[in-house]
C-alpha cells in the first residue's frame, strides 16, 4: 500500500482507534495535508502519510491544543501496530509538520475543523480555509510545480483569503527577500485563478 485515499485513511483511522480501545486510551489529534484534503473530500487525491499538526485536550471544559510531537509512548505503539498489519512504514502517521509551531499556526485553522470520531481516536480535518496559508507557505517552498500549488488551484481561495494568507505567511520569514517572494507567488496564484 504507498497511497492512501479517503477509503484507506478511514480503515486506517479505524484500526488506530480499535487498538486505542483495546488499551483504554483516548487521543485527539488535528490532521493537515493530503489526508484532511482527502477524507475532507475537498481534493480528490492520495497521500503517502498522515500529517499530525496538533494533538488536542479538554482542559476546564475547553479545547486545548499544542504541538503533537512527541506523541505518547501508548499512541506510537497504536501507529507502529496500525503499519504492521497494513504493511505501512513506521512514519505513516508523523509530525514533521510539528515545526510549524515555532513560528505559529494560522489563526484560522483553530476555526476550520471538522471532527470524526473512530472509537476513542478523535480526528480534526483541517478544512478548506485552514489549509490555505499552509498550502500557500509551502508552495513559497517547492514552487509552482508542487502538489501544493495545484492544492491551492482547486481549493479556489478569494481574494480576501488569499490576502489574510500571504499577510501571514510572510510572518514566518522577517526578510524582505522572503515578502517580495510571497507577494510574487501570490500575484502568480491570482493570474491562475482568473483573477485582475
Amino acid at each position: 500500500m504507498e497511497y492512501f485515499n479517503a477509503t484507506i485513511l478511514s480503515q486506517l483511522f479505524s484500526a488506530l482507534g480499535a487498538y486505542l480501545e483495546a488499551s483504554g486510551i483516548q487521543y485527539k489529534i488535528v490532521v493537515v495535508g493530503g489526508a484532511s484534503l482527502a477524507t475532507s473530500n475537498l481534493v480528490e487525491r492520495t497521500t503517502k502519510d498522515v500529517d499530525v499538526i496538533a494533538k488536542a485536550e479538554i482542559q476546564n471544559g475547553i479545547l486545548v491544543f499544542s504541538k503533537a510531537s512527541p506523541f505518547s509512548e501508548d499512541f506510537q505503539l497504536a501507529i507502529e501496530r496500525v503499519a504492521r498489519e497494513f504493511n505501512l512504514p513506521r512514519d505513516w502517521m508523523n509530525t514533521v509538520i510539528d515545526n510549524q509551531w515555532r513560528f505559529g499556526l494560522p489563526d484560522v485553522l483553530y476555526h476550520d475543523i471538522s471532527w470524526r470520531d473512530f472509537g476513542p481516536l478523535a480526528v480534526g480535518m483541517v478544512g478548506r480555509k485552514g489549509l490555505i496559508p499552509l498550502k500557500l507557505f509551502a508552495s513559497i517552498d517547492q514552487g509552482p510545480q508542487s502538489k501544493h500549488w495545484q492544492d491551492l488551484i482547486v481549493l479556489q481561495p478569494t481574494e480576501i483569503e488569499l490576502a489574510q494568507a500571504v499577510d501571514w505567511v510572510k510572518t514566518q520569514d522577517e526578510s524582505d527577500y522572503f515578502k517580495q517572494f510571497v507577494d510574487q507567488a501570490s500575484e502568480k496564484l491570482r493570474i491562475e485563478l482568473g483573477g485582475p
